[in-house]
Order: C-alpha cells, then sequence, then structure tokens
C-alpha cells in the first residue's frame, strides 16, 4: 500500500465545490484539487435521480485521509457527501515530492 491517495467527492457544480476546494487547500490537507463535469444517476429517498455534477479529486497523503474527511464533513453542503478514498500505490517521484511539499507535515 502506498503513502498517497485520491479522495473523491461530488458537488452541484463549481460555485459550491470552490469554497470547499479552497478551505481544504488552504488548511494543506490536498495538494492538488481537480474538477471533472460528470452525469449522476442514483437513488435518494425513494426518487431516481438523474443530476449534473463535478466530481472532485483530491491529491494528498494517506496519513491526511481521518483529518481530511473530518473537515469536508464538516463544510461539505451535502447530507451525505461521497467520500471515497482510493490508495495510490505508485506515481512519479517528482510529483509525489511535490504532494509532501504542499501538504502538512
Amino acid at each position: 500500500m502506498g503513502k498517497y491517495g485520491i479522495l473523491l467527492t461530488t458537488f452541484e457544480n463549481e460555485q459550491q465545490a470552490k469554497p470547499v476546494i479552497d478551505e481544504i487547500i488552504k488548511c494543506k490537507l490536498a495538494a492538488c484539487v481537480q474538477e471533472i463535469k460528470i452525469k449522476s444517476h442514483y437513488s435518494w429517498k425513494g426518487e431516481l435521480c438523474h443530476e449534473d455534477e463535478v466530481l472532485v479529486l483530491l491529491k494528498t497523503r494517506k496519513e491526511l485521509y481521518p483529518e481530511l474527511e473530518k473537515k469536508l464533513l464538516e463544510i461539505h453542503p451535502y447530507d451525505t457527501p461521497e467520500i471515497l478514498f482510493m490508495d495510490a500505490e505508485k506515481g512519479s517521484a517528482a510529483y509525489l515530492a511535490w504532494i509532501d511539499e504542499q501538504t502538512k507535515t
């Protein structure tokens, strides 16, 4: 298992995501955050939903996951936000070193 990972979460749109992204970067809980427009299909409270959303990928160190999850649960606007963490077993040494430099120690 690697020392790094990518956390996935979603928002309604870029405007909703921006203050959360800014806070995460300001707190040095992620080195880089990327947004991707997606279409989500799911059932919520018995209703079938088809929504435009923004998938947000947060690149971080695995040891920061508990604090990052806690922060997201505090500031994310969704009642039950998607919070999934994927282990990054490998990556370029220079990029991983940059993650170390950009995140809190």
